[in-house]
């Protein structure tokens, strides 16, 4: 038998932890895995053999005969002389993809639960290998460690459920923290059809013209369930009269949601940023919306935008550069952004730290018409608009990519045009956009009515609309739940039955209508009475 080592509060000696905000901690004192999966991880992944075996996957202790359906959270064991508690699954870090070169492998350990265990050491004492681990006492025999596990990375989790498994007291602090927030963004999912009330934490100014707005429930409950690219709906009482407009998501965090607004001359986003201020409150829908980073693939991400479409770029950098176990790190990611000037580079000290922690991203900057101050090299890379030989050098050499674009509709035309001139399979574009590319003013705007009078059928409501905003935001504004994504006329979910009355439109749709149907995102009543199938 080998020299034992003791076993003390914070672990083994020789096994320092590198990161005790997030690895470290007692409660993450000693990692177990099972001897058993490395048959099962070499059947998967053969191109590894060399590296499967006991260790490879940095734990502690390889233990023969314990799988995460035979170990409990609170699972009192002695091992050797040594008395631990098992306090959670592990979920792993893109550290694990570094060690194997293999970008899949952090989410194949949570998918298939074959992620280990942790223990606490409730009385330091000496192991030894070939010690028996005898368990002493089982406090929960209903949550096995591969039940954590699964009902962690749910999405559609129940929260009560969740609630549960966070009311048990032997489970890792920060552990219990994230299912909190899992069970309370559950809870918030389901009140995500109608309006909720938001308070403004602070406001950021992200460049000369941009401004970002951190927002939190005010009733102090979860915030939903968000993914990069989404937007939210952001409805107020401005100027006297109720506007609601979409903002894309900058920032997703535990506790808030964050929004950027570009300020505009008028209208709505003049008023957030010169009327709104910390401690305001805001009624917010959503998030909603398709235009979400892809993380499930690995392909190669290229991340594609001009003045204000670096909103949702931003969170899909940040996330596209963090691991957390349930996605895979692209195998490269290539930011691309074009602004006027420094003044007008929105969030540069966010995409600086980005580019000194991840030296792998590919940035290039370029400035429209730089400043006085700004210099090649230091502030941007190069001078002039985003054009077809950049877009063709950034991306013909990838191969299969995904490819995100977000910017004026005419920026997004082109970028698309330009790729879509590679002749490389696998190229997959998304383009953000709250009105449809191409679009041009509709005849109806012409003959719309100061006035009119709109009743949802079904939901027994009359609503007075002035001659401005679509019939959708009047529907949203009253809370009424009505289906929707792209706002932009191209999907089609908002369409709903025209009982009486005629609808016009501020552009012409593209999705496709059955007859007697309008779409409510571009559409206002052309008659001065409207009633619909809502």
């Amino acid at each position: 038998m080998s020299k034992s080592i003791q076993a003390g509060i914070d672990g083994l000696p020789g096994d320092e932890q590198a990161d005790r905000r997030v690895h470290g901690g007692p409660d993450m004192a000693i990692y177990a895995y099972a001897c058993s999966h490395y048959d099962r991880w070499i059947a998967e992944f053969p191109e590894h053999a060399g590296l499967w075996g006991s260790g490879a996957l940095g734990e502690n202790l390889a233990m023969h005969g314990w799988e995460e359906t035979d170990v409990c959270i609170g699972d009192i064991v002695r091992v050797g002389g040594a008395i631990l508690q098992v306090t959670r699954p592990r979920k792993p870090c893109f550290k694990l993809a570094l060690r194997f070169d293999d970008l899949r492998l952090p989410r194949r350990l949570v998918e298939t639960g074959r992620c280990g265990w942790y223990y606490r050491v409730l009385e330091p004492g000496a192991i030894a290998e070939g010690d028996e681990a005898v368990l002493l006492e089982r406090l929960h025999p209903e949550w096995c460690i591969r039940r954590v596990n699964d009902l962690s990375i749910q999405p559609d989790a129940d929260p009560t459920e969740l609630r549960k498994m966070a009311a048990l007291p032997e489970l890792a602090g920060n552990w219990r923290a994230q299912v909190q927030a899992a069970a309370l963004a559950g809870e918030a999912a389901a009140r995500n059809t109608a309006f909720r009330e938001f308070i403004v934490l602070k406001t950021i100014d992200e460049s000369a013209t941009i401004r970002s707005f951190e927002l939190a429930p005010a009733d102090g409950g979860g915030i939903p369930a968000a993914q990069p690219g989404q937007h939210l709906v952001i409805s107020a009482q401005a100027d006297g009269r109720k506007m609601s407009r979409p903002y894309s998501i900058s920032a997703i965090a535990n506790g808030h949601l964050q929004i950027s607004v570009k300020r505009e001359t008028g209208g709505f986003s003049e008023w957030l940023h010169t009327r709104v201020k910390a401690g305001d409150r805001l009624n917010v829908l959503g998030p909603r919306g398709s235009f979400q980073l892809e993380s499930t693939s690995g392909l190669p991400l290229v991340l594609i935008s001009a003045g204000v479409g670096i909103t949702p770029m931003i969170a899909m950098l940040q996330a596209a550069t963090t691991n957390n176990g349930a996605r895979i790190v692209p195998k490269g990611v290539s930011f691309i952004h074009c602004a006027r000037d420094s003044s007008h580079h929105a969030f540069r000290a966010k995409l600086a730290d980005i580019r000194a922690r991840h030296p792998s991203v590919s940035f290039h900057t370029r400035f429209s018409r730089p400043g006085a101050e700004d210099r090649i090299g230091v502030t941007h890379d190069s001078v002039g608009r985003v054009d077809r030989d950049l877009i063709h050098r950034t991306i013909a050499l990838l191969g299969a990519c995904n490819v995100y674009i977000c910017g004026p509709i005419a920026f997004m035309a082109n970028v698309s045009r330009w790729i879509g001139e590679i002749e490389q399979s696998g190229i997959r574009v998304m383009t953000e956009a709250f009105v449809p590319s191409g679009a041009a003013a509709s005849a109806d705007r012409k003959r719309r009515p100061d006035h009119a009078r709109v009743s949802f059928a079904r939901s027994a409501r009359s609503l007075e609309m002035n001659g401005s905003g679509s019939l959708l935001d009047l529907a949203e504004s009253e809370g009424l739940p009505v289906v929707s994504d792209c706002r932009s006329g191209t999907c089609g979910a908002c369409a709903a039955r025209v009982i009486s009355g005629e609808v016009g439109y501020d552009f012409e749709p593209v999705a496709p209508m059955n007859d007697g149907e309008a779409l409510l995102c571009c559409g206002f009543p052309l008659s001065e009475k409207l009633v619909l199938d809502l």
